[in-house]
């Protein structure tokens, strides 16, 4: 997995410091890890000497490039799962939410340590039995996460103001027009120009206009951001928790199948379908549906197309794989928003 520029580490002391705003003075550390997973935010695996396991995670310091939906993201990350929590979906719990920059200037969240593992890590070792069960309980999962609502009726991302509206073409067109500001200020070039993309959308908003209800979603539901169990031989996995929760947007639930997969159509994966059909979810279908699933793999392969740059990954068969498949998506995207 590629290193990133964002990632802030911290020595042991700073850690110590951190906890004991979270816990209070008497807050000891008996191990400390870093978690080297994720790619934006630093993250560390603390055990406690009171015996409590918990996760740590800080957000890059003021001087990281960062795009624009990535202000102020662990914000959103913590709207996130006090939001998903009334779902019943499995998460981590928040103990701590470090939003007063006193004692480090950035933010940071202590969670309580998930049992199990990441899907990604152990995928390799699963039959197609145990794949085809995971991803009908990842679509039932995701059914039930999107049965929360935004209290106020707002769409987009919760912690960046301009980058979130009453309504979902509003919303999106701003997120996506910041995405086009991220690509000229980083230098970025884009398969296609930046003015043609705005009118794409532009075109598309009356599909946008359907969706009338902020849901909740992670936009993120790769198989490393899903930790399952490490039961017994002979029992079958389970999913133990969703992580990673910062890049959730209020909006359309279509937009997580997009999440699920970037480069693929989760919505039509059948064990996914299942399962969030039969957990009461409803998979549009149509021709507004599909625009809107066009527009939303061209948001993400734009974004993930961006990235790159102010992330400085130099892993070079990452840099090589995204290079090539992300403008040739955005490409395909456009056709059929044409």
């Amino acid at each position: 997995m590629p290193d990133s520029l964002t990632k802030r580490r911290v020595d042991e002391a700073t850690v110590a410091v951190l906890l004991r705003e979270a816990f209070g003075p008497g807050a000891a550390i008996a191990r400390c890890t870093e978690l080297n997973d994720g790619f934006f935010n630093a993250a560390y695996r603390i055990l406690l000497e009171d015996g409590r396991d918990v996760v740590l995670k800080i957000s890059p310091g003021p001087a990281a490039a960062l795009l624009g939906y990535e202000r102020d993201i662990m914000r959103g990350e913590d709207v996130f799962f006090r939001a998903a929590a009334i779902s019943g979906v499995p998460l981590p719990e928040v103990l701590y939410s470090g939003f007063e920059r006193a004692a480090i200037d950035g933010d940071f969240l202590v969670l309580a340590a998930l049992e199990g593992v990441t899907w990604d890590s152990v995928d390799a070792d699963l039959d197609d039995a145990e794949k085809a069960a995971l991803r009908t309980e990842l679509g039932a999962t995701a059914a039930r996460l999107h049965t929360v609502t935004n209290p106020n009726g707002r769409f987009g991302y919760p912690a960046v103001r301009e980058l979130s509206a009453d309504s979902w073409p509003e919303a999106y067109t701003a997120m996506l027009g910041e995405l086009l500001r991220d690509a000229e200020r980083y230098n970025v070039a884009l398969p296609l120009p930046a003015d043609e993309l705005r009118q794409l959308v532009a075109d598309n908003t009356v599909h946008l206009a359907e969706i009338i209800e902020p849901v909740l979603v992670h936009f993120d539901l790769w198989t490393g951001n899903i930790f399952v169990s490490t039961p017994p031989d002979g029992t079958a996995r389970r999913i133990t928790g969703l992580i990673d929760g910062e890049r959730m947007i209020w909006g359309d639930p279509l937009m997580e199948f997009v999440g699920m997969d970037v480069f693929g159509r989760a919505d039509q994966d059948p064990d996914i379908r299942a399962g969030y059909l039969r957990a009461g979810g409803t998979i549009e279908a149509g021709q507004a549906a599909e625009r809107r699933i066009s527009l939303y793999h061209l948001y993400m392969q734009l974004l993930l197309l961006i990235e790159m740059t102010p992330r400085g990954y130099t892993d070079p068969g990452y840099l090589e794989w995204f290079a090539t498949e992300c403008p040739r998506r955005i490409f395909a995207a456009a056709q059929r928003l044409r």
